[in-house]
């Protein structure tokens, strides 16, 4: 059995259509070196004789991918970069692990919409992955974060804040507290320590002496905002209690105030009246 077939016609250097050819007769020409064409004997619509451009024919019923261009009626055409992406054999395509970096994302273009509740977990994130500088302001509020899901495991050793902090609950210290600024301002209605000595004037022994009074100031009103002061007036080496003070720099100034006591037990007295009262 013949597994041949033989063209009857066949022009070298011809780059036009034969003449003529009988039902079913096929021919092909050279194209003059530009890519051979077939054609064959067809009929037309009165069942005339004709030649058909066979090639021509098969291929203008096949459509045929192009480069697509933003202008383009045309799409489908596909390419992918082997950095990203494997084709498997069967022509299936995946995105290779780290296949896409945060380079070839445009801007806006992963929004919370389209990432799926739970999508984003721990174990995708890479460490130091996310960054102050990646949060936008107020994206993370209290809504946002579970009971308990920060923990001191989670938590690195020093952990820096440097902007403001607050909170509308309670505030609970298990160490040590410093705080290291210039006013520390406690707005509490009831204060109390368990300390029973508080200790005024530095945390370190002094080097030298600042001229400046120790002891406490409190606000009081008697026909208008006052100031009293006691404590330890450095200038006169005496405990002193004042009232209408004036504090300059932590140096006091005013009024003494009078002292109203059970008894008074004293090593000695000086430049004091001492009325004893009615007989």
């Amino acid at each position: 059995m013949p597994n041949t077939i033989t063209i009857k016609k066949n022009a070298y250097n011809s780059t036009s259509a034969p003449t003529s050819l009988a039902f079913g007769e096929l021919a092909v020409n050279n194209n003059n070196g530009s890519g051979a064409k077939l054609y064959v004997g067809s009929r037309t619509s009165g069942n005339g004789a004709d030649v058909t451009d066979f090639q021509s024919t098969i291929l203008a019923a096949v459509p045929i991918a192009t480069a697509a261009s933003s202008d383009s009626g045309t799409k489908g055409k596909a390419q992918f970069s082997s950095d990203n992406f494997a084709v498997t054999g069967n022509g299936f395509v995946t995105i290779k692990d780290s296949g896409i970096v945060a380079a070839e994302l445009a801007s806006s273009s992963v929004t919370t919409a389209k990432i799926d509740s739970a999508a984003v977990t721990s174990v995708k994130i890479a460490a130091d992955a996310v960054t102050n500088a990646k949060l936008a302001d107020n994206a993370v509020d209290s809504d946002q974060i579970a009971s308990g899901a920060i923990t001191n495991a989670k938590l690195a050793s020093n952990l820096t804040l440097p902007g403001n902090v607050s909170t509308g609950g309670t505030l609970t210290v298990g160490g040590n507290l410093t705080v290291n600024g210039t006013t520390t301002t406690v707005n509490s209605t009831t204060t109390t320590l368990d300390d029973p000595i508080m200790t005024l004037g530095g945390d370190t022994a002094p080097g030298s002496d600042d001229n400046k009074d120790r002891g406490i100031e409190f606000r009081y009103y008697s026909g208008s905002a006052k100031v009293g002061f006691m404590g330890w007036d450095d200038s006169e080496a005496k405990f002193t209690l004042m009232t209408d003070a004036t504090n300059s720099s932590e140096v006091f100034s005013g009024t003494l105030a009078a002292l109203k006591m059970g008894a008074l037990t004293a090593s000695s007295v000086t430049g004091a009246t001492i009325d004893g009262g009615t007989y």
